[in-house]
């Protein structure tokens, strides 16, 4: 059974007194594991003000309250705005009233005729459990879309630090991107040094950003010592590649006393590197409210601080490579590599240069992102790099042959094929200091600047390190975006997508389309037997079946719970849709062995066929979801069509 906490707040709103003082006892009979306080209303004008002026886990309402229906009630409620879990309660049991209410928003229907401190009870706990989880839902979906905001901001300021040719414009701009995109009021860069009077590590402002537009430099960030500021381990975390974020009012004194000074109530510091080296730190400061970061979020904090590290490198370092920031401005992805190989090639000078991804499923073998031979683009490929000079690079170090490379390697091809007498390579890194690739340069000739070569390649090995890592979480995002994450399976939004893509070519090519809408028997039963792991394993393991049942063009998606669609384009004959509808059905039904345990379950499909049962994505998915719930209302374990299968035409 699962619980509801420990304090429970329900409006009942019953202008029958006997009604109200029924319901009233049924749910403390059937609700003991929580406190519970009861507010009765017998107005829907009572039920807003109530609604309005406190805060309630759930509203059990008659069907009927006073000259208003349920119906009304619901479309008000939503109106306002009131996103709480109502259960509706009617002396009738006219199911479709129950099946409208239920489209209209409540959380359950129960008939007075079946009233009962069990029925109550259960329909409180699935209301209020179910509505938690929409909450979760939208929840991630919010941290998602956050996390897509700070990616776009990490994409425009790299695009500020490549384009902006001034260095503390650059830097303006960039901190200003991500100060924005991560939603804080200021942004501060730090650099580590020894403090002037006593030589202890300290850190002095380099640069800032504030929301209110005043960005002068305040003097109260200079020359700050951690040890008197009581956050010495600050430094030793930063600079072992940790984080350090928390609420003010917590920090160590006086730090915390300090930075409550300047109105701040939280902030998240994120190191900064140069060439692995510690230089300083970057702050994200909150003053209005107390900020928590997850790790998915200070990941990709730590993506824009590697490119701040790179950046501040880049203007160290000899301005010969101007070139290759200018032939990358402005570019992602795949573009980005391709200029980047180009330009370096071109800027060092060398014949070839490489950017390699390391694959994660083996320690030895890399795949080329792009590479440049002098003249053109090289073609993409795996290699193994055993025996070869990259096997010192993907072991973590700088690797640096400036000539007879061919006799120290013999055994790698590519070396005597090309001609190749001098090689450097360098590793990069995801944000969490785990080896991804490797950029490397090798030339028919020998190299003779090994410090200015590693240096450069260490620098844009951090941005071609960083750029790929983005690439990776945007398609890890983008596939989040699309998929049911139980099942890996298209989620609503690609459902859509494809069976719009569907529609459109089965009216083009004048052929039927056909929409199963399935359901799981009783699942909820199989989740109370068993366990929602082994309800999970179930559903796994349908759409793993489901899956077998299709062709390339078909599609099946979950929607959530125990509900898919599946979608067959490109149908020319009537019977064969009843046989795959059999098929399914057949599937439904078979046992399945889960973690020891035999669990025995059924289907039921609703099937609707364009054009016949409608000309949208809509109507079609709509017309399959009353077919479903004929099939279930005729005894589940079985398949519905919306239209009579005998009056839908043959189409040659």
């Amino acid at each position: 059974m699962n619980t509801i906490g420990h304090e429970l707040k329900i409006l009942i709103g019953e202008d029958d007194e006997d009604d109200y003082f029924l319901a009233k006892e049924l749910i403390r009979e059937s609700i003991l594991e929580a406190k519970i306080k009861m507010d009765r209303v017998v107005t829907l004008s009572e039920v807003l003000s109530h609604l309005e002026s406190d805060s309630y886990d759930i509203c059990i309402l008659d069907y009927y309250l006073g000259v208003h229906n349920g119906l009304d009630i619901l479309k008000v409620m939503r109106e306002k705005g009131f996103d709480v879990p109502t259960i509706l309660l009617t002396g009738q049991g006219d199911q479709e009233i129950a099946v409208a209410t239920m489209k209209a928003g409540a959380s359950d229907y129960i008939s007075k005729n079946n009233l009962s401190a069990d029925v109550l009870g259960k329909a409180i706990r699935h209301s209020i459990n179910l509505h938690k989880e929409e909450e979760q839902r939208r929840r991630a979906e919010k941290a998602l879309l956050f996390q897509g905001q700070l990616f776009q901001g990490v994409s425009e300021a790299v695009s500020r630090l490549l384009t902006v040719h001034n260095h503390e414009q650059s830097i303006k701009e960039s901190i200003a991107i991500m100060g924005n995109a991560a939603q804080v009021d200021r942004v501060y860069i730090f650099q580590d040094h020894p403090h002037k009077g006593t030589g202890r590590a300290a850190f002095s402002i380099k640069h800032y950003w504030a929301k209110e537009g005043n960005n002068e430099f305040d003097p109260d960030f200079k020359d700050l010592c951690y040890q008197r500021l009581g956050i010495v381990q600050w430094v030793k975390d930063l600079s072992m590649g940790k984080t350090v974020s928390g609420i003010v009012d917590e920090f160590p004194e006086p730090a915390g006393q300090f930075f409550k000074s300047k109105q701040i109530k939280s902030m998240i510091l994120v190191p900064v590197k140069m060439d692995y080296i510690y230089w300083g730190f970057i702050g994200f400061a909150d003053c209005h409210s107390l900020r928590f970061w997850n790790k998915d979020e200070e990941h990709i904090l730590r993506t824009f601080s590697a490119c701040i590290g790179g950046e501040f490198k880049r203007y160290q370092d000899d301005q010969a490579f101007r070139s290759i920031v200018e032939g990358t401005s402005g570019q992602t992805g795949d573009e980005f590599f391709h200029s980047l190989v180009r330009n370096l090639a071109s800027a060092l000078p060398m014949r070839w240069a490489v950017i390699n991804e390391l694959l994660d499923y083996t320690q030895s073998t890399c795949k080329v992102v792009a590479g440049w031979d002098g003249e053109s683009l090289i073609k993409k490929y795996q290699f193994d790099v055993v025996d070869t000079p990259h096997e010192d690079v993907l072991g973590g170090m700088f690797s640096f042959y400036p000539d007879r490379v061919q006799d120290l390697f013999p055994n790698d091809p590519n070396l005597k094929k090309y001609n190749i007498q001098s090689y450097a390579g360098v590793p990069f890194f995801n944000s969490a200091m785990k080896i991804i690739g490797h950029l490397s340069v090798y030339d028919n000739r020998p190299m003779v600047d090994k410090e200015r070569t590693i240096s450069i390649l260490r620098i844009f090995a951090a941005r071609a390190g960083a750029e790929l890592e983005r690439k990776r979480s945007e398609e890890t995002i983008k596939n989040m975006a699309y998929h049911d994450p139980l099942t890996g399976l298209p989620n609503r939004i690609l459902l859509n997508d494809r069976l719009t893509v569907a529609l459109a070519n089965s009216k083009r090519n004048k052929n039927m389309l056909a929409v199963f809408y399935l359901d799981y028997d009783n699942f909820k039963n199989i989740n109370d037997t068993y366990g929602h792991g082994i309800g999970d394993l179930l559903l796994q393991r349908m759409s793993e079946l489901l899956t077998g049942c299709l062709r390339e063009e078909d599609t099946v998606a979950r929607l959530g719970g125990d509900e898919f669609i599946l979608v067959f384009p490109g149908i020319h004959n009537k019977e064969d849709v009843k046989k795959l509808a059999e098929k399914i059905n057949k599937l439904g039904s078979q046992p399945m062995h889960l973690e020891g345990q035999n669990v025995q379950g059924s289907i039921s499909i609703g099937v609707a066929i364009y054009p016949e049962d409608g000309m949208t994505g809509k109507e079609l998915l709509s017309s399959a979801d009353d077919a479903l719930y004929t099939a279930k209302r005729e005894g589940k374990n079985r398949y519905h069509f919306a239209s009579p299968l005998e009056l839908l035409p043959e189409i040659k």
